[in-house]
């Protein structure tokens, strides 16, 4: 299990949490996105949680940098010397990038995390290890994300790493939408309710791209909306209350195709 960290004090402005916008997906998403960020700072927000799989695939590897990652990645490095604190959760979707130059304008980067807004205690997790019956992603997860393949990745040409994860995203996009289309409510719940003994008020999950809140006993687990697919946000008052945001762009979300 991934333990949750004490909760980070926020200062001046609230917190807006992005999630799941697989940029590279439609013409011109990234310019939006990093036009939703500024947006949010416009308004005062200077904490921002990224809640995984930012990009369609995030790697640490100038062979996989694309001209979109390079155009975020600048976007990003402007808006930390501005002050914005942007806070990166891990994805399914990003690979060895703890520690590393594409990780440079995170503040904090981790496969949780947690912060207080007001009297209020958020907890964050991207969400793809809550399914535990999900027996292909975990495979997946424990073949790809390991340091033998880091060191296998520096070998392969360019080219082939290319055609490798295209490949392997568009098998992996059918296993996870057949475990995606029932939620697992059981498990959501239980990650929430281990949240909150770890003095968490509401858990924040991304990874299932659909708006969903459980409630009871004490437990609150919101899951939020896909950027790629709703052109939403989450945003967390100074005053610690939640609501969801809908975008000026909301009109060039992607509706990606069920598959087969």
């Amino acid at each position: 299990m991934i333990p949750y960290p004490e909760p980070r004090q926020v200062g001046n402005g609230g917190v807006a949490v992005f999630a799941d916008a697989h940029l590279g997906q439609a013409e011109g998403d990234g310019e939006d996105f990093l036009a939703a960020l500024d947006e949010v700072v416009a308004r005062g927000f200077r904490t921002i949680v990224l809640l995984g799989d930012i990009f369609h695939y995030f790697i640490g590897s100038e062979k996989l940098e694309t001209p979109l990652i390079r155009r975020v990645l600048v976007g990003w490095d402007e808006l930390a010397r501005q002050g914005l604190e942007l806070r990166y959760i891990e994805g399914n979707r990003d690979f060895f990038l703890r520690g590393t130059r594409w990780a440079r304008a995170f503040a904090s980067y981790g496969d949780t995390d947690g912060l207080q807004v007001g009297g209020r205690r958020y907890a964050f997790v991207h969400g793809d290890r809550i399914n535990t019956r999900d027996l292909p992603y975990r495979f997946w997860r424990r073949v790809s994300k390991n340091p033998g393949s880091r060191a296998a990745l520096g070998l392969i040409p360019g080219p082939l790493a290319r055609r490798i994860v295209q490949k392997t995203e568009a098998r992996l996009y059918r296993t996870n939408f057949r475990h995606k289309r029932v939620l697992p409510e059981a498990e959501l719940r239980r990650e929430g309710a281990r949240a909150r003994a770890a003095g968490f008020d509401e858990l924040l999950v991304g990874h299932f791209h659909v708006e969903k809140l459980y409630e009871g006993d004490g437990v609150v687990t919101r899951i939020l909306p896909a950027w790629l697919e709703e052109r939403r946000h989450a945003e967390i008052g100074p005053d610690g209350v939640f609501r969801l945001v809908e975008e000026e762009s909301a009109s060039r979300a992607v509706r990606r195709p069920v598959p087969a």
